[in-house]
């Protein structure tokens, strides 16, 4: 007698990936460890004074009004989207730092998170939970949590749209998918502005990995659509306030010069210039505009200095251990203990990776540029951070093929020896 079974019509629910959250969960709790027993206490440093400065202003003035670099004041000469945050913690929360170092906790945990996901998607799930492994435990990644600077809020936001773009790219998604990954990364721009070049990179991005102009175009344009509908009000603001168009900061100008002039040697040292009457009377937008000047008519005097100049940045960037002196002998030695076998699992990572290198060339579109902007302007190992996601993510496919390797070897020499 045949017996008849029913179907169920419901759709079973699926199941949250446990890796992803036990990685978050524990990428949470080192944080939080971190910002409760060894992170600097209060304020540490010029640029989280200046931050912790901008966000109280916000609260109490309601101006969004900086001190710039000539002994003045600015309307645009730092990244808007992180005082704001902070701004928005402080009046919850009150004048906290604690609060705002949990927050960005939270923020570093979800980075993992989003390392573990980029990993899978690039690679395979074994290399995406070495990369969210690695991501939880980096020591640099976890520092920035400790600090009121822009890092974590930008590597989180940058992470999210690289995760964005590259499953869209994989997954033929649609014109959603780009706005959102165009939105993400207009917002990482607001959170940090020297990533504003990469946004038209993209376009090239696009045109190697579709092969095809029509699709390239279309795409880019809701990516660059994504981007402007989240940074026009800033846009918009700087218009009305400084009458230019001023799309991200008005401290590129400043930047360029400062290590591209006599006295520059080629780290993140700031100062004024010796004379400062060819700015009286300048805006800001008209002072960025003749930091440029005088920067390249330095590099124009002294080409070949300009030259050695970029190598040295490129080497100052990429350098296994920060300079002891800008962060001490301690974090110097756990950056270069930590640094050193992520990079060599990185580089064999693209090597066992060459021929897909269309595939990801997303993630070495980010580091060449990266790369480059900071060896023309300003380079001090801090700026790779927001590179480590995808470093890991190539490292960590690295690891699980040399450990499925070796695992490999050893079951087939186990198998031998009890075939013998």
């Amino acid at each position: 007698m045949k017996t008849s079974t029913v179907k169920s019509s419901q759709t079973p629910v699926p199941k949250a990936d446990q890796a992803l959250l036990l990685i978050v969960a524990f990428a949470l709790a080192v944080r939080v460890a971190y910002v409760l027993l060894a992170a600097p206490e209060g304020v540490h440093g010029p640029d989280s004074g200046l931050y912790d400065r901008l966000a109280v202003r916000l609260l109490s003035e309601g101006h969004y009004i900086a001190e710039d670099h000539l002994g003045g004041i600015s309307q645009a000469s730092r990244p808007v989207l992180f005082p704001f945050v902070l701004a928005g913690i402080y009046a919850i929360f009150g004048h906290s730092i604690i609060a705002a170092q949990i927050f960005q906790s939270v923020l570093g945990a979800l980075t993992c998170g989003l390392t573990y996901s980029l990993g899978c998607e690039a690679f395979d799930r074994r290399s995406g939970i070495v990369a969210g492994i690695g991501a939880a435990i980096f020591p640099q990644l976890i520092y920035y949590t400790g600090t009121i600077t822009t890092e974590t809020l930008h590597i989180f936001l940058l992470t999210a749209s690289v995760w964005l773009l590259f499953a869209a790219a994989k997954r033929e998604a649609g014109v959603l998918w780009w706005l959102a990954g165009g939105a993400a990364l207009g917002l990482a721009i607001l959170a940090r502005s020297a990533a504003l070049g990469l946004l038209p990179l993209l376009a090239v991005w696009l045109l190697i990995r579709t092969l095809n102009w029509k699709t390239a175009a279309i795409r880019f344009a809701c990516v660059f659509a994504g981007a402007a509908i989240v940074m026009s009000p800033w846009v918009i603001r700087n218009y009305r306030e400084l009458d230019a168009f001023v799309p991200a900061t008005t401290e590129g100008g400043y930047t360029f010069w400062v290590t591209n002039n006599p006295r520059a040697i080629g780290g993140g040292e700031c100062f004024p210039p010796d004379d400062l009457t060819p700015f009286e009377n300048l805006n800001e937008v008209e002072a960025d505009r003749l930091f440029y000047r005088m920067g390249l008519e330095h590099v124009k005097a002294e080409p070949w200095l300009f030259v050695h100049r970029v190598a040295s940045r490129f080497v100052r960037l990429w350098r296994p251990w920060p300079h002891a002196s800008e962060v001490g002998v301690e974090e110097a030695v756990i950056g270069g203990v930590s640094f050193v076998p992520v990079l060599l699992l990185f580089v064999a990572g693209v090597a066992m990776a060459r021929r897909r290198w269309r595939e990801l060339s997303l993630f070495y579109t980010l580091i060449i540029y990266t790369t480059a902007m900071c060896s023309v302007y300003m380079a001090v190992t801090r700026y790779r951070a927001p590179l480590m996601p995808v470093v890991l993510c190539v490292a960590g496919y690295a690891a699980a093929r040399l450990y499925g390797a070796i695992a490999g070897r050893a079951q087939y020499t186990a198998y031998k020896e009890n075939h013998e």
